[in-house]
């Protein structure tokens, strides 16, 4: 690029005469992006378009298929109690149905936790907190049935509230707590008795848990649910005489041992395995990213753990530690959270909530806001002083991303590190509790022991729950009912169906190609359904069709037959300064609105689909045409404009267009009423036409990508040479200006020098 001096000496404007020398290379140039601007206008034009285009033809796979068509209506005497929606296999007639009974959601309703002197508690309050649990340590707690299983919770007087709802929804259940009626409602998330579940504890901590939480059950008079049933069983194995169990409870109870044993045994060994594959494929994964970690820019710096040293400049023996260091390089030390008093921000739990905002991150920023600051108008800056700040602002940014990318590859390493250290632990604790004999998986006599002592403990607290030893008392030594849980078991739907019952876990039952949904118990009172073809759904499907098809050409005539916008190009950005946004919102739209104007691939398509339209469809053996079922397009004269290609059917009282046939007149709902079958055989062979039809104009070719009527390939080769055409006038019109600043530059020095000489000699003569 040439040094640009402008006037000094010649007083001459140099710049405008330069532009005004250059504007019929400019003129070119932005002749050129216009152009191209119009040309990007026409291929979104074509995108939305086809979009439409694609659409029409998707919903022609419906409408291709008979069993779209055949669709049966119900209509029940009692729709409050049952829902019905008919299938195409449905038999006609009237069907007797009687919903004996409703599926239901097993729901469990805690007892109140409010204490006897008044106390309400929080969803953050601690199980220590709550009345009774004073010196409450832990205890073991299942869930039964909620996914098929049983799951132990392990309970804690440091839990919240919160935390033991969480942990109930793990198991299965929809679980929430109450603040305002103190209380827990807990269900299961499906309906039926499969999905039915309990709550129920495995040792004194446990119950001693429920009860505190209002989640026992009065096990001295509650006999026949699932949980009394479940805790009777265990309190059955403890010896409450101390003369030992009979020899049948002795032999049940060791056959459980013996059965516990088995099961813990093989599933530590298949948590072992999985473990230990885990850790391999961590291995694997660590050695990738350390590989890559060596690759980056600024590893040395920031990647390198032998070298590393933390913002207190102490080196690092882990990636953890490693993990950690950098994250204070990058966002700075945590420091307490301030509010606006400067007092330390808690959270909900009264811990102090902490923050970074430092490091790298908070350098950039303050290196930006100087940039800022320098370049405001009146700063008085330098350009060299600009310059400085932005290399500032760069050295800044290639820091932090540097730092971010190795942290990246640190965090994954140490995260994996962390997974590999916890599956070993566990692998650990399972040291000594199994042996494995070949493809055989047995239990040491550490384990039997260990589950013995399980089995026994729980034994013991299932005996004391019958006794009624956990349950929440008044002060007169009356059982507490108001702390009591209460129990609806989940039951399934029962639904009789002429003559015959069915079961189902909810309430929708799919019979005879109908869906039944029942909605409430009918008691005595039988449900009539009465099923017949549906002619208003055969008729609505043609319907949208039609609605369809006429949005589509409605929109394709409008395009092609739009008004010309000959003179009307794009704005340049100097031309809409002296317009408001109206004015340029009208010029854009003019434009917009003519891009397709007499386009020849529309009309090519346009005039495709149209043909479909007026062909004849054979159907048995005989040519029908649309007229033959009271379907046509207005009269010329009588259509809109742009909208005489579309098509009305003829009583439709919805469209405002369409008129009454006249007697003896095709009528569509009377002809699907009294022949449905070939109705729907001529419109599937009119979907199928039209689908095929459209298939080949949406076919890939050299021009265009596949399911796209227009020649995208080719617009964007277009385009892409208006950007290359621009190019070069870009560069000619520079290379133009340069040669021109180049000669008045030379002239200004000559004339420079030709005043230095001049002072010269009038100095000489005493000038």
């Amino acid at each position: 690029m040439a040094i640009r001096i402008t006037g000094m000496y010649s007083g001459l404007d140099t710049e405008s005469i330069i532009n005004e020398l250059a504007s019929a290379q400019s003129h070119k140039k932005t002749k050129l992006v216009k152009a191209q601007k119009k040309f990007s206008w026409k291929q979104d034009a074509w995108k939305a378009l086809n979009t439409k285009v694609y659409s029409f033809y998707q919903k022609l796979d419906d409408l291709r298929l008979q069993s779209s068509y055949l669709k049966k209506k119900s209509v029940v005497s009692r729709p409050s109690a049952v829902q019905v929606v008919s299938g195409a296999d449905t038999v006609d007639g009237v069907h007797t149905l009687s919903v004996n009974q409703l599926a239901k959601r097993a729901y469990l309703t805690s007892g109140s936790l409010v204490t006897a002197n008044g106390t309400h508690f929080r969803s953050g309050a601690k199980l220590s907190q709550l009345e009774g649990m004073k010196d409450f340590t832990d205890g073991k707690i299942s869930v039964n049935g909620a996914l098929g299983q049983t799951v132990e919770i392990e309970v804690d007087g440091d839990m919240t509230i919160n935390d033991f709802v969480s942990k109930l929804q793990k198991t299965g259940l929809n679980a929430s707590f109450d603040e305002e009626n103190q209380r827990f409602y807990i269900s299961s998330r499906d309906t039926g008795k499969d999905a039915n579940f309990s709550i129920t504890a495995n040792d004194a901590g446990g119950f001693k848990a429920l009860a505190a939480l209002g989640l026992m059950t009065d096990f001295t008079s509650d006999t026949t649910s699932a949980a009394a049933q479940e805790n009777a069983k265990w309190a059955s194995y403890y010896d409450s005489t101390g003369s030992g169990l009979s020899p049948e409870k002795q032999a049940e109870k060791d056959k459980l041992i013996e059965d516990l044993l088995a099961q813990r045994a093989a599933a530590y060994k298949k948590q072992d395995d999985t473990l230990k594959k885990n850790n391999e494929e961590l291995d694997k994964a660590n050695v990738y990213n350390k590989e890559e970690l060596a690759k980056l820019d600024g590893y040395s710096k920031y990647g390198d753990i032998s070298t590393f040293k933390d913002e207190d400049g102490n080196s690092v023996s882990t990636y953890a530690d490693m993990r950690d260091a950098l994250l204070d390089k990058i966002y700075g030390k945590e420091q307490p959270k301030k509010d606006k008093d400067g007092n330390d921000v808690k959270d909900d739990k009264g811990n102090t909530v902490m923050e970074r905002n430092g490091g790298l991150t908070k350098d950039l920023a303050d290196k930006k806001e100087a940039l800022a600051n320098l370049k405001k108008e009146g700063s008085g800056a330098t350009a060299a002083q600009i310059e400085a700040a932005e290399n500032a602002v760069k050295d800044a940014e290639k820091e932090l991303a540097q730092a971010k990318d190795c942290y990246s590859f640190v965090n994954a390493i140490a995260t994996n590190e962390e997974k590999k250290a916890q599956n070993q632990a566990t692998i650990d604790s399972h040291a000594g509790t199994y042996t494995v004999n070949g493809d055989k998986v047995e239990g040491t006599a550490a384990l039997k022991a260990t589950i013995t002592t399980e089995v026994d403990t729980k034994a013991a607290a299932a005996h004391a729950a019958a006794n009624g030893d956990y349950l929440p008392k008044n002060p007169d030594g009356t059982v507490n009912k108001d702390k009591l849980a209460h129990k609806i078991e989940g039951q399934d739907s029962v639904i009789t169906l002429n003559g015959v019952k069915y079961t189902s876990y909810n309430n929708s039952l799919s019979v005879n190609g109908m869906t039944i949904t029942a909605m409430e118990e009918t008691g005595e009172e039988e449900v009539t359904i009465s099923t017949t073809t549906d002619t208003d759904g055969i008729f609505d499907m043609i319907k949208g069709l039609f609605t369809e098809y006429n949005a589509l050409v409605n929109e394709m005539d409008s395009l092609y037959n739009a008004e010309s916008s000959t003179g009307y190009d794009p704005l340049t950005a100097e031309e809409k300064s002296a317009l408001s946004d109206d004015e340029i919102e009208e010029w854009e739209k003019k434009i917009k609105d003519s891009l397709l104007r007499r386009d020849s691939t529309l009309g090519n398509v346009s005039s495709a689909i149209r043909n479909v339209m007026l062909k004849g469809v054979d159907v048995n053996g005989r040519t029908m045409y649309l007229s033959d079922f009271g379907i046509e397009t207005q009269s010329y004269y009588k259509a809109k404009e742009n909208e005489r290609n579309a098509y009305h059917i003829l009583g439709d009282k919805d469209d405002p267009l369409s008129w009454n046939p006249e007697e003896g007149a095709p009528d569509l709902r009377s002809m699907i009423a009294k022949d449905p079958d070939t109705v729907v055989s001529f419109f599937t062979g009119l979907a199928n036409n039209m689908h095929d039809e459209l298939f080949k104009k949406m076919s890939a070719t050299k021009l265009s990508s596949a399911l796209t009527v227009y020649n995208d390939k080719q617009m964007k080769e277009e385009y892409d040479s208006y950007t290359e055409k621009i190019k070069k006038e870009e560069d000619k019109l520079n290379a133009l200006m340069d040669k021109w600043y180049a000669k008045f530059s030379a002239m200004e020095t000559a004339m420079a020098k030709l005043e230095s000489k001049n002072n010269s000699l009038s100095s000489l003569f005493g000038g």
